[in-house]
């Protein structure tokens, strides 16, 4: 045990004395004191919140994961250059200890940076806020809906996804001779698929659409429907007022009954914008496991509210919603959980820099784990690239489409994607932290595949001819 603390006391001090970690560390300073201080968003108590965490907090990460990353490629690679391993491994001091003595002395310095870090970004969000309030420029009304919509961790739940595979068939039985001869199948049915599902989101003057919510729990007492809607079509250039009455089903209504639904206030807003709207936590129907009902009405042609306009459809997208969400953690829970994956982040960034070290050369390692990160980024990108159909599976153009899918897959089950850690974007929003997250990214991310590349490391370091380094 001793030998394992002298070696995690002696990486510190080293890491300490290197100068890119000074560099680096005034930066992390600056960041940490000057951005949460100075920047003011678009004026609004939100947007301070919002851009102080997008920027000072997602900035202090990504250099905190720079030096991590740096460190650990430079630190054993130039030990091994320098002669010093030598002379600790001529001690009773297994190759394996002193892997996880550099790779623990580097954590843990980098750890304690990012908390006091994250400590000092919440604590002068929080101040500026309180002192622009006290100074008047934020209102009561600003604060409330800060709290409501960023200053908390909200758990999002979608509605339930039309069945369209009947409807594709027969679509795809009346067109086949006509507008699809020369398509395969496979494709002609993405495609049909891809035309209902627009179609499914437009909700003519006159009509109405219905949406169910399912599992639908949380701790606040209020739910809020988010959506935004398209006046005639999803063109930004198009845009006009846009009324609509959205209306909740009561709970009591028996099942498999459509009436029910209690008519909400008639609302006008703008096309192309989110909005929020407020329901009671009574909408709940906790007899059908906690199923949400809700209804659009798009007002008739000729209805005093388009007032003499012409009336045009509502278009709803499937990734803008409508979607509910409720209050399941506080802002300090939501922040601590983000915290925690960052700090997953730097251990698993430590293992790859130790790992490639043990193998290479400081300028090869560092390449190599750019090289890494850079895979495990465009990795995640390449399997969500395919089309789905109506049944959720994958729709190929070609062979070689297929098999680049299969590879991408494959490589995605070996490497780690920072963008899985990352968890910035979200609490900026006030979107919950799932502990299912954090849970998943402890085990799959971290212990299995963080530790069979921490094994390669151990292994390659145990294998490696330390004689044959020849100082240049």
């Amino acid at each position: 045990m001793k030998s394992f603390l002298a070696i995690v006391r002696q990486t510190m001090r080293s890491a300490i004395r290197a100068k890119v970690f000074h560099v680096l560390g005034v930066l992390i300073l600056l960041s940490v004191f000057l951005l949460p201080a100075t920047v003011s968003g678009d004026g609004t108590a939100k947007g301070l919140v919002q851009i102080s965490l997008t920027y000072s907090l997602g900035i202090v990460v990504a250099l905190i994961s720079t030096t991590a990353l740096w460190l650990s490629c430079s630190q054993l690679s130039r030990e091994i250059e320098a002669y010093n391993v030598h002379l600790v491994l001529s001690k009773p001091c297994p190759r394996w200890k002193l892997w996880f003595g550099k790779w623990t002395g580097i954590f843990i310095m980098h750890a304690v940076i990012m908390l006091v870090s994250a400590v000092v970004i919440y604590g002068l969000i929080q101040f500026r806020v309180y002192r622009e309030t006290k100074n008047g420029r934020f209102t009561k009304e600003e604060i409330a809906q800060l709290d409501k919509e960023i200053r908390v961790g909200r758990r999002e739940f979608r509605a339930d996804k039309a069945d369209l595979r009947d409807k594709i068939e027969s679509e795809y039985k009346r067109r086949k001779a006509t507008d699809f001869k020369d398509m395969k199948p496979d494709l002609a049915k993405g495609e049909i698929y891809r035309q209902l599902q627009a179609k499914e989101g437009e909700v003519q003057p006159g009509a109405m659409k219905f949406w169910k919510f399912r599992n639908v729990t949380g701790k606040g007492d209020r739910l809020y429907l988010r959506y935004r809607l398209y006046s005639g079509s999803t063109q930004a250039l198009s845009q006009r007022t846009m009324p609509g009455l959205w209306s909740i089903k009561d709970p009591n209504t028996p099942a498999g009954v459509e009436e029910g639904y209690v008519p909400g206030a008639l609302m006008e807003v703008m096309g192309g914008t989110f909005q929020e709207l407020a329901i009671s936590k009574a909408a709940i129907d906790t007899k059908n496991g906690n199923t949400v009902s809700i209804m659009f009405l798009n007002p008739e042609k000729g209805a005093p509210v388009w007032r003499g306009a012409e009336a045009s459809a509502a278009m709803f997208q499937e990734k803008d919603g409508p979607v509910l969400l409720i209050a399941v953690s506080s802002f300090l829970g939501n922040y601590c959980r983000a915290i925690l994956l960052a700090l997953l982040q730097i251990a698993f960034l430590v293992a790859l820099g130790c790992t490639v070290s043990a193998a290479f050369s400081t300028p090869v390692a560092a390449f190599v784990a750019v090289a890494y990160l850079v895979i495990g980024l465009s990795v995640s990108a390449a399997i969500d690239a395919p089309l789905r159909g109506a049944d959720g599976a994958y729709q190929y153009k070609n062979v070689f489409d297929r098999s680049a899918h299969y590879l991408a897959i494959g490589v995605g089950n070996i490497v780690v994607s920072v963008n899985d850690l990352d968890a910035t974007s979200d609490l900026a929003r006030g979107r919950l932290v799932e502990k299912s997250r954090i849970i998943h990214s402890l085990i799959s991310l971290l212990i299995l595949k963080t530790g069979i590349m921490s094994a390669i490391g151990i292994w390659i370091l145990s294998k490696r001819e330390l004689g044959l380094v020849i100082r240049k």
